[in-house]
């Protein structure tokens, strides 16, 4: 079991998130590569809520059966254990946090920071106990995946749009179109719609859209907001995909392009969080989802019972 911290205790959680990252890399295995198709998105058992951003990509990187976690404090309510010999794994969220030494907003308010802070969950495969009738059914997906892509094509507010003009594939801030080869040039109608979604997640970065700079400047290519930018592609199309129901097979070198990103993260400790948050923004402007997901997170990490 993993022992609390203590509160002189200080980490990185943004060195912790990357050297995990890192690892994984090294290892061979580009998390945001990693599909759901078969054990299902993460998510708590309880609130069946999904984890996002970066808590999607380290949960899914753990290769579990299911995809169901728990907190420490929701095991013990409904009477399970954690297995001996078994370690949680972090889940990050921010935390407003005062200012030090303290600054008074507009309204005479304590001014706040948002902190990046972590807890641990665990997956059911590393429990005991857990009553039956807590556990879902498992249910066979029999839709339809080339259909779901397409709806999710045909579903996106303000959608740019598609032509099939040249044998390339990119989207033009300028024009505001998204160019893509005919099907017929792709081995399968799957990778047309992988990288459809690629270029789906460029075109929310433009003004009308979400505004996001790495999309908006125009940067140089092999910048390091380029290579933002490109992460938050291939983040956001790897969760499209996944969400419909299709494998992406199109990295052909994978040895130069996990060099790549090795090389990037290496460099700055913030970029991975940095991605994959505005990936899932992203995704949910394709998707056209209106809740507050942060709202949703409080209880969880209300819950947990070692916050950092």
């Amino acid at each position: 079991m993993d022992a609390p911290q203590t509160p002189s205790q200080k980490l990185d959680v943004y060195q912790m998130v990357t050297d995990r990252i890192i690892e994984l890399l090294s290892a061979g295995t580009i998390p945001w590569k990693q599909p759901w198709t078969d054990s299902g998105v993460p998510m708590n058992l309880i609130s069946k809520r999904p984890y996002r951003g970066i808590n999607l990509w380290l949960l899914l990187s753990l290769q579990y059966e299911r995809n169901l976690f728990l907190t420490w404090d929701q095991l013990k309510k409904m009477g399970a254990s954690v297995k001996q010999g078994e370690h949680g794994h972090i889940v990050v969220f921010w935390k407003q946090v005062k200012k030090q030494p303290e600054v008074l907003d507009d309204k005479e308010q304590p001014k706040t920071v948002p902190m990046l802070r972590y807890y641990k969950v665990f997956n059911i495969a590393q429990c005991r106990d857990i009553p039956n009738d807590m556990l879902p059914e498992l249910v066979a997906d029999d839709g339809d995946p080339l259909a779901e892509c397409e709806a999710i094509v045909q579903a996106m507010p303000d959608c740019p749009v598609i032509q099939h003009k040249e044998q390339k594939a990119y989207y033009s801030i300028e024009g505001d179109f998204i160019n893509m080869p005919k099907k017929k040039s792709f081995k399968t109608q799957s990778s047309y719609y992988c990288t459809l979604f690629h270029e789906l997640v460029h075109s929310t970065g433009s003004e009308k859209r979400l505004g996001r700079s790495s999309v908006t400047d125009m940067s140089e290519f092999g910048s390091d907001s380029y290579s933002l930018e490109e992460l938050i592609a291939e983040m956001g199309a790897s969760f499209l995909n996944s969400f419909a129901g299709i494998l992406d097979t199109q990295i052909k070198d994978s040895a130069a392009y996990i060099k790549g990103w090795l090389s990037v993260l290496k460099n700055d400790k913030r970029f991975i969080i940095a991605a994959s948050g505005q990936a899932q923004v992203a995704v949910d402007f394709i998707l056209n989802r209106k809740e507050q997901v942060p709202n949703e997170e409080i209880a969880e990490v209300q819950e947990a019972s070692v916050v950092r």
